[in-house]
This record gives structure tokens, sequence and C-alpha cells, in this order.
């Protein structure tokens, strides 16, 4: 069993999903999807330890995406973080709405994701250190 953390990384911007891979894959398994199957999958059958979700997904929004994930009720619930580029008080309010643990904007720099992510991943591996 690896000590890596596993994060799921829901969006539809490649490139955005390269940049966010190339500063964790050092430290952590990543994985992404846009695809409802595949996020079903990946969260109830194989499991991750964070989720980073979009919240302008082009079929589904990430809030409602959210909703659907949050209903059953898991022993263990990963945490998921809005990752958007909508500002601050939108993503708030819908982390009140939805009950997500958090938010990190995509305009984020890089070390800032990596603290924001290890703050959620407690004891899990966050860094090569």
């Amino acid at each position: 069993m690896t000590d890596r953390a596993r994060i799921l990384v829901v969006d539809d911007d490649p490139d955005l999903v390269d940049r966010v891979t190339q500063l964790l894959e050092d430290d952590h398994d990543v994985l992404s999807t846009t695809d409802w199957g595949e996020l079903n999958r990946l969260y109830f059958r194989e499991g991750v330890d964070l989720v980073l979700m979009d919240v302008n997904l082009p079929t589904l929004r990430g809030d409602r995406l959210v909703q659907i994930l949050r209903a059953p009720k898991l022993a263990v619930r990963p945490p998921i973080l809005f990752f958007s580029s909508e500002d601050e008080a939108t993503l708030a309010r819908l982390v009140r709405e939805t009950g997500v643990d958090g938010f990190v904007s995509k305009s984020a720099r890089g070390a800032d994701l990596l603290a924001t992510i290890g703050r959620y991943l407690g004891g899990r591996k966050t860094d090569a250190g």
C-alpha cells in the first residue's frame, strides 16, 4: 500500500489539469475526470483522499456534483475543495450551501495550493521532506 495521497481533480480544462498534475505528482497520485461515471467509480469504489472540484463544469455544475457525492453517508468522507476562478465571496457562499470543506482559487500560487492541500490531508504525505 502506498503512502501517497490520491488527489482527484474534477475540471474540464486539460491545460489546468496538466499544471496541477505537474505540481502535485512528485508527492501525490493525481487522477482527473469530468465524467460522472468515472467520478462515481473513483470516489465511491476506489477511494480518493481529497477532491479538487471545479464549480463551472459544462454538463453538471460542481456544486451540484458535490451534493450528489455527499448524499450517501460514508464512514470516511474525503475532503472536497472547490477549485475555481469564481470570486471568494461566491466560493464562500457555495461552501456554506453545499457543505464542502473549503475552497482554493485557481489563481493561487503553487505553494499556496500545496499548503491548502496539506492542511486538508492532515497526516498524509504532502511533501518530500
